[in-house]
């Protein structure tokens, strides 16, 4: 065994089993309809995918099925514009749709791809800085952890932002290192599409930077290739902006993902951080000592701050968008790669570490219960990510196959899109929390818009808008699990 871990490509080839290893833990529930945890954002960036085989390929008006408005109530969205990041994901997407079909696995392997991608950057970018065996941990772990399985399969847009990011460290820090002209496109390539992806990117300035300073010091000013590079990485991100910023109707609120409720540094905001996200659900308790242990160990010369202003990097933006944070879970994802390192770091030294105070058995066998209690805990969490809204898909199936193709559909579940999406029909999203609630005013209203077909899966007969619409309109089915009525022949 000693002469096979000598062995130059006996390190590569545990990679490889680890990436095979994260790519079946992701194909789990891989045929799953759209309809699990945030099947809400997800069932937008797929709907842009898929009207890219519906209506043509148009990749500067992305659009979604809902006609709902997403900014204003005055502000309506009838082209369905969906303008946030460039669809570079969907339009992906969209070709393996054209290949095989159009199904919702294909968009979940590509997320998946993506994902091992990063794994390979990130274990790249620890060989050099530490070494290969932390940069094996640091791939596992980041291949096993629960919460990074499920979200390394979703319809959206982290897993390629994960990509994206650790391609931008390892070129920009393999740049510095040989100055060549091609790993100096290769790092501006994917600067650039990082930054354009997510804000959380421009939150590595920090590690960027700590490179740079390691390099030059105070002459960092007279790179003139280091300011080409910032210029050429943001250019496209201004140009996006620019371009989004003509289709207001288009463009989600975000001035809510900073503070609203004035919920940043209070109680409630270091519980749901570091308590329910980050101990609870992605180091499920276990964790936390290997990654603690990793964070307080000194780092050797090549590496020096670079990791712990990563993980600053990762704070201060929790810290900028808290009342994002607080709110999905999905924000917490970049924390997944860092959160492996020193895990890695922790772990290695309990195994490898010269100690003579520690038994070397007891500490491997610490680490091996950590990371399987670790795993445990957070898949007791994350296991429920994966079920279903429950007659969300069946009801979509049912209007995809009992009218036509042409019908504007209403859902009545909420302001989620899910429902909309699995109509296969475009739309609007009614109920809960939408400008369309439940009530006579949103019918008429839908009506005179061009809208045909109305369903939910959460209809009250009893209630005074059930009663209204089981006497005005024929119903198409209903089961116990939703009911469809239409909107074009009232009684």
């Amino acid at each position: 065994m000693k002469k096979m871990l000598k062995k130059s490509w006996f390190p590569y080839f545990l990679l490889l089993l680890i990436i095979v290893l994260a790519l079946v833990l992701r194909l789990y529930k891989i045929n799953l309809p759209l309809a699990d945890h945030h099947s809400w954002r997800q069932s937008d960036t797929a709907a842009v995918a898929r009207n890219f085989i519906k209506e043509g390929f148009d990749f500067f008006h992305p659009k979604i099925d809902n006609m709902t408005a997403l900014a204003k109530s005055d502000l309506p969205n009838n082209q369905r514009l969906f303008m946030v990041e460039p669809p570079i994901y969907q339009t992906i997407v969209a070709g393996f749709y054209r290949l095989f079909g159009v199904q919702e696995r294909w968009a979940r392997l590509v997320s998946i791809f993506f994902y091992l991608g990063g794994m390979i950057f990130l274990y790249l970018l620890v060989e050099k800085l530490i070494n290969k065996w932390v940069g094996l941990l640091t791939a596992f772990f980041m291949a096993v952890l629960p919460f990074g399985i499920f979200y390394g399969r979703v319809i959206m847009p982290e897993p390629e932002m994960i990509f994206a990011s650790l391609g931008m460290l390892w070129f920009f820090w393999l740049w510095l290192e040989k100055q060549k002209n091609v790993l100096f496109v290769w790092a501006v390539i994917f600067a650039a599409w990082a930054l354009l992806m997510k804000t959380f990117p421009f939150f590595l300035v920090l590690p960027l930077f700590y490179l740079v300073w390691q390099k030059y010091h105070w002459s960092f000013f007279k790179q003139y290739k280091l300011w080409l590079l910032v210029f050429l990485a943001v250019l496209p991100l201004i140009l996006w902006r620019f371009w989004i910023s003509r289709f207001p109707a288009g463009i989600p609120p975000y001035d809510w993902l900073f503070n609203q409720g004035g919920i940043r540094f209070r109680p409630a905001f270091f519980r749901w951080i570091f308590a329910e996200r980050i101990g609870k659900l992605i180091l499920g308790y276990w964790g936390l000592p290997l990654l603690v242990l990793g964070l307080i160990l000194r780092s050797g010369k090549k590496e020096g701050w670079f990791f712990h202003l990563w993980m600053i990097s990762f704070l201060a933006y929790v810290t900028t968008f808290a009342a994002g944070n607080i709110t999905h879970d999905y924000y917490q994802i970049p924390f997944i790669p860092i959160a492996s390192v020193f895990l890695a770091k922790g772990s290695y030294w309990l195994i490898a570490g010269d100690r003579q105070a520690f038994n070397k058995l007891l500490c491997t066998t610490l680490v091996v219960l950590c990371t399987a209690f670790m795993i445990g805990f957070s898949w007791f969490e994350v296991r429920g990510f994966y079920l279903i809204q429950g007659g969300v898909d069946l009801a979509g199936r049912a209007v995809d196959e009992m009218t036509p193709k042409e019908a504007l559909v209403l859902t009545g579940d909420s302001n989620d899109a899910t429902l909309l999406y699995n109509t296969n029909r475009y739309g609007w999203t009614g109920g809960y929390a939408s400008y369309f609630p439940n009530d006579q005013a949103s019918i008429e209203k839908v009506m005179k818009m061009g809208g045909t077909v109305y369903v939910t899966t959460k209809f009250e007969e009893k209630s005074e808008f059930g009663q209204y619409m089981l006497k005005n309109y024929p119903v198409i089915k209903k089961t116990d699990q939703y009911i469809i009525f239409s909107l074009i022949n009232n009684h």
